[in-house]
């Protein structure tokens, strides 16, 4: 891969996909925030982040 071609198969950030990858396991955002050493609020804010980013390559 030449250049910054790398960093473009990265979608998401790193924390974006920790949260993400937590809730698929059914994981709760308060048990994720547990996890993450997060508040509840930057988990919901991360689960939306992922939500319309989706709906943007759509």
């Amino acid at each position: 891969m030449k250049g910054n071609e790398h960093h473009s198969k990265f979608l998401l950030t790193h924390r974006e996909r920790e949260v993400f990858e937590l809730l698929v396991q059914d994981k709760t955002t308060r048990d994720i925030a547990g996890l993450l050493f997060i508040s509840e609020k930057t988990v919901r804010n991360h689960i939306s982040n992922v939500m319309c980013f989706e709906t943007r390559i759509n």
